[in-house]
This record gives structure tokens, sequence and C-alpha cells, in this order.
């Protein structure tokens, strides 16, 4: 029995932060320069990029969640410009 709830632990603690966020269309993240969109409920307005499925991730930033975390908050918050997710 032990071994069955460390296990669910485990994995709960070592699936990324992505899955636990809801996913939305790019479309319906993008913030215009008349004013911000009406963003769902629940959206982190902080991480926009945190609720893009993984593969439109990857073609909007040209690398995945992870090289991108490893980035300097500076470079994040400047590629999140330019694809209008900041």
């Amino acid at each position: 029995m032990g071994r069955c709830r460390r296990g669910r632990m485990d994995r709960g603690n070592s699936l990324p932060s992505i899955l636990e966020q809801k996913i939305y269309p790019y479309e319906t993240l993008i913030v215009t320069h008349r004013g911000r969109n009406k963003l769902p409920p629940g959206v982190d307005r902080t991480r926009l990029e945190r609720h893009l499925d993984p593969e439109v991730f990857q073609q909007l930033f040209g690398m995945s969640i992870v090289e991108f975390d490893r980035l300097s908050l500076w470079k994040r918050n400047n590629l999140k410009k330019k694809v209008s997710l900041f």
C-alpha cells in the first residue's frame, strides 16, 4: 500500500506544470495593442504561453517549453512580446 501511495506522489510531483494548465488556441490568448482581449476564466495573464498546446508553443517560439524556461526572464519576455503574448 505504501508503494502505491508514494508512486502516486512521485507521478504528481514530476508532471510538468503545462499539464496542469488548460490549453487554449493561440488566437484566444493574443494581447492586442488596442487593448487586452477578454481572456478565458482561469488564464494566468502573466504566463499566457503556459496555456498553449506544446506543438503551437514550439512553432511560435522555435523551442520547447523546457528550453524556454531556461532562458532569462528578459529574454522570455522579449520572445513573448514578439508573438503578442505579453
